[in-house]
């Protein structure tokens, strides 16, 4: 008997142990991510891959031109060094590319430099000496001889060439726009200078035009300096507009960030990049940048820019190295370049060489340092600074696709691999894409890392838990299962167990009962251990032939087997089934009874009822023991038509819903319309004759018998007499002809009254 006491399972079987796992584990990731945005903790490695999927996200996206030609970079490169080289030494030079590019009429020049130690290139000693003896050569009043006048003319030109510093303030004062560049210290224990601290000359240059400076947490305000280093006074001075240059690399040395805004003796000041953007944009009659503490943008203009909250950007990158237009300084001094390409432009000077200020960027391993303060100007002026979402939206993201995940691990989804496996890949992939849409349609850097290694450890987590549970309660199936049904079946409800529902389910299935005829008198006549082997040598067989059909061995009843078809897994053809098997068992019987009767065995004759319709299949039982079976009104119907076979002394009877249902591929013959006992309706009984192509019985002999059948039951005996006994003569051994015979000679003798209806009704069980 199939014994369900393994639905009895333990705890881990009764919940859906990978659900719960997975939802631990969505938690448990949100919770360390969660002190990774709030820096109490770092995880290792996160903060480097998830730039990198950054980097991708913007290769992906392709290389972008500029909006407009506004920037330009005038670049101190390889030929200007090789060509001009005093422009990269010299004070005196650097004054003359300024005086050079601004002839040009730029919007604002923004000089990438910064001068903070006076230019000596000689002793200062000797330069005292040089300036002493020319102011005494300047005091003689009487003409000077020709060594005299010469060694004046000498002394004078070594001072000039001494003046760089005062020829480049000059410079840069009548470059008027021209933000000028200076260095801030950070301090890492995040002091203020001290206050009433004496502020460089210049630096108010790059205050911001209106801040609002509050205390907040470190992590949500911008970082403060503990000192500047900027370009000597009278350089400084003289500038119109001034910024920092403080980059911010990530962890892998690539320049992705920039501080906007640094705090330094109470005061916020602007970078370089913002500085420069702010400058062009008041020649165009506007105004500058303010910013408030702990604000997630910064106004410049009327716009917002967007920074986090220690007012650091992201950057835009357009793509690699000389996106931005460029020209040689050395082409500029020489005035090689035409005056359009630097007029009404922005005009960044910086070193482009191989050597100086070079930065990595997603498009390039290496780039000169002021394509990045280009890029800067060009988001600041288009609106184009990328937005990061917050830590709590970070966070609530790596939720919802853990979550999405999790979901994933109901049963009723989970009984289908696939369905998990492509569900989890579908899931990631639509992550992925709506990454960088919002990047590439909103601007928006939403983290990647993060969520994809939750769904990594979900599925992980499930997996393992799944194996552990499942695992054993597919064990408990096949146990529960092995002996009953085929083995091909056993793996079919090992890889879907939801198709065998518990607990009961209205079902059309078919059902088949086989009983050894005359087996209890058999029975009196051996000894209990030769009845066991006798009975184990005919069932072994029989229930064989079961399995290989596809049907399940529902239980013994002493020497009888009942199977069902159609369940515990779904088979449309579960009437012919049973009736292949019926026939098979009455092909094996014949050489298994002659091996028993060579043994001194009794012969075996068996009777087999076979029923199809509308059953209730699951577990039926208590608390303490189950059975998986069917019940049913068509079920008892199949046991009736089992001892009915005695009654019509024939080996196979069948329903009529098996002989519609089956009718295609076997020969059926209708042999009556009985009332079975304990059964108030009635219904047609057909005997299997045998398969199409193979039966005995030919068409006919079944209209014969059909035509008698017909007179039979309207109660014209003597046509039914000569119909079923020109049968018997080509069938001589046709036991329901003999059958209907016998009840016909009853019935003449004793006529039934007028309410007869040809049903005959079984009596006995």
């Amino acid at each position: 008997m199939l014994s369900w006491r393994w639905i009895a399972r333990p705890w881990w079987a009764r919940r859906n142990i990978p659900l719960l796992a997975s939802a631990l584990a969505t938690a448990v990731c949100a919770a360390l991510y969660a002190l990774h945005l709030s820096h109490c903790t770092q995880l290792p490695g996160l903060d480097v891959w998830e730039a990198s999927t950054e980097d991708a996200r913007v290769r992906l996206r392709g290389v972008r031109a500029p909006v407009d030609d506004r920037i330009v970079i005038v670049g101190l490169d390889d030929r200007t060094h090789a060509e001009a080289p005093e422009l990269f030494q010299t004070r005196r030079g650097v004054a003359r590319l300024v005086d050079a590019v601004a002839a040009h009429r730029p919007v604002v020049i923004g000089l990438d430099l910064f001068f903070a130690q006076p230019e000596l290139r000689l002793d200062r000693r000797v330069v005292d000496d040089v300036e002493r003896a020319l102011a005494l050569l300047d005091a003689e009043s009487a003409p000077l001889s020709v060594a005299a006048a010469a060694a004046r003319a000498a002394l004078a030109a070594v001072v000039d060439q001494l003046r760089g510093d005062d020829m480049l303030a000059a410079a840069v004062a009548g470059a008027a726009p021209l933000a000028l560049a200076f260095l801030m210290h950070l301090d890492d224990r995040g002091a203020a200078s001290p206050e009433g601290a004496r502020m460089p000359a210049g630096l108010s240059l790059a205050r911001l035009s209106e801040a609002v400076v509050t205390e907040k947490p470190r992590g949500q305000r911008p970082e403060r300096a503990g000192a500047v280093t900027i370009s000597l006074p009278a350089i400084a001075a003289a500038a119109s507009a001034a910024g920092f240059v403080n980059i911010a690399p990530d962890d892998d040395g690539a320049l992705r960030r920039m501080p906007l805004v640094l705090e330094y003796g109470g005061e916020y000041y602007a970078a370089f990049g913002l500085s420069v953007a702010a400058a062009a944009s008041r020649r165009q009659g506007e105004g500058g940048a303010s910013y408030a503490t702990g604000d997630d943008f910064l106004e410049l203009e009327g716009a917002r820019a967007a920074v986090d909250r220690r007012g650091i950007a992201t950057l835009a990158y357009l793509g690699p190295a000389r996106t931005f237009p460029h020209v040689s300084a050395v082409d500029v001094v020489r005035g090689a370049v035409p005056h359009a390409a630097l007029a009404g432009k922005i005009a960044l000077v910086g070193y482009t060489d191989v050597v100086r200020d070079v930065i990595i960027q997603p498009f390039d391993s290496v780039c000169p340092g002021v394509e990045a303060h280009a890029t800067l100007v060009h988001n600041l002026l288009h609106g184009e600074l990328l937005r990061r979402a917050s830590p709590s939206a970070a966070m609530l993201l790596s939720v919802l696709v853990g979550g999405c995940l999790t979901f994933l691990q109901i049963r009723r989804l989970r009984r289908r691999a696939w369905i998990v496996g492509a569900g989890a890949l579908a899931a990631v992939a639509i992550y992925f894409a709506a990454s960088q849409l919002l990047y590439v349609e909103h601007g928006l850097l939403i983290p990647v890392v993060a969520p994809v290694l939750t769904a990594v450890l979900v599925t992980a987590a499930a997996l393992a838990t799944g194996l552990a549970t499942e695992g054993r309660e597919k064990a408990h199936l096949r146990a529960a299962f092995s002996r009953y049904v085929p083995p091909g079946v056993v793996e079919r409800i090992l890889a879907d167990p939801a198709r065998i529902r518990l607990g009961g389910e209205r079902r059309e299935l078919t059902v088949l009962f086989s009983d050894i005829r005359g087996f209890s008198r058999s029975a009196e006549n051996l000894e209990p251990e030769v009845l066991s082997e006798f009975l184990n040598e005919f069932l072994t067989p029989m229930t064989h032939l079961v399995l290989d059909q596809g049907g399940m061995l529902d239980k013994y009843i002493g020497d009888a087997l009942m199977a069902v078809y159609g369940a515990p897994l779904e088979a449309p053809d579960h009437a012919a089934r049973a009736c292949r098997t019926a026939l098979a068992m009455l092909e094996a019987i014949g050489p298994l009874s002659d091996e028993f009767a060579r043994r001194g065995l009794p012969r075996v004759q068996v009777g087999i009822g076979i029923n199809s319709g509308p059953m209730s299949v699951g577990n039926m039982g208590s608390q303490a023991r189950f059975d998986y079976t069917v019940l049913g009104d068509a079920v008892n119907l199949g046991a009736r038509l089992e001892a009915l076979t005695r009654d019509y002394r024939v080996d196979v009877l069948v329903g009529e819903k098996t002989a519609e249902l089956a009718g295609a591929e076997f020969v059926f013959r209708e042999l009556d319309t009985v009332r079975v006992k304990g059964r108030a309706g009635v219904g047609r009984i057909y005997e299997l004759c045998g398969a199409v192509g193979e039966s005995r019985t030919g068409q006919a002999d079944l209209d014969e018998f059909a035509a008698a059948l017909a007179d039979y039951r309207a109660a014209r005996w003597r046509e039914a007499e000569a119909r079923l006994r020109r049968f018997l003569d080509r069938s001589p051994d046709d036991g329901p002809s003999q059958v209907l015979l016998e009840r016909i000679a009853e019935l003449a003798a004793r006529p039934p009254s007028e309410a007869w209806d040809g049903v005959f009704d079984q009596l006995v069980k």
